[in-house]
């Protein structure tokens, strides 16, 4: 009797682990979108980051050069609302200047944001991104507008920074080889 129930509790807990890891890794929110949706959601998100940065560097260097930033980002989950998307994404964004046949990173950032985008025909306007502060209150924004599924994803992609799709990006840009080297700030 008591083997019956050590293994109908045994089965319990394996049935449950294997839905929660489902849950976290596999099944995470996505609206009713196709492929050319989230790719047109995609390109207008890295043009949005692309273009609503800084120039950062200061460096007397950089001064009268080309510098660029560029964004790849990793769609974790989309809800609508509305007319309109709420995206939760993984986003990397990295400025260069080519010198001297190499990349130079100049500088970059990278992590959790959301974005509020409407669909078009055929492409993708998006409103906004919102980003979470630095320091103490990042895991609480991130919690308060991702699902706790999206959470998890979030926290796996941390300190991955998506960037050779970046680098690539940057190297096509400036007219650079593929195997253009990428040099690191303060170089």
């Amino acid at each position: 009797m008591r083997a019956r129930w050590l293994v109908l509790g045994s089965t319990i807990l394996l049935v449950a682990a294997a839905i929660g890891y489902w849950a976290v890794f596999v099944r995470i929110p996505r609206a009713d979108i196709d492929a050319a949706q989230e790719q047109a959601m995609r390109t207008s998100i890295d043009t949005y980051l692309e273009q609503h940065r800084w120039r950062s560097s200061l460096e007397p260097k950089y001064r009268d050069r080309q510098v660029a930033w560029f964004c790849t980002d990793e769609l974790i989950e989309i809800s609508k609302d509305e007319d309109r998307y709420r995206v939760g994404l993984h986003a990397s964004c990295q400025e260069f200047a080519a010198v001297d046949g190499s990349l130079d990173l100049v500088s970059g950032e990278w992590g959790a944001k959301l974005a509020t985008v409407k669909l078009l025909p055929g492409s993708a306007e998006v409103l906004g991104v919102e980003s979470p502060p630095d320091g103490e209150g990042n895991a609480a924004w991130i919690r308060a507008h991702f699902s706790w599924a999206g959470v998890a994803k979030v926290r796996s992609l941390e300190g991955t920074g998506l960037s050779e799709a970046a680098n690539a990006k940057a190297r096509k840009a400036f007219g650079l080889p593929a195997d253009a080297p990428v040099r690191p700030p303060g170089r």
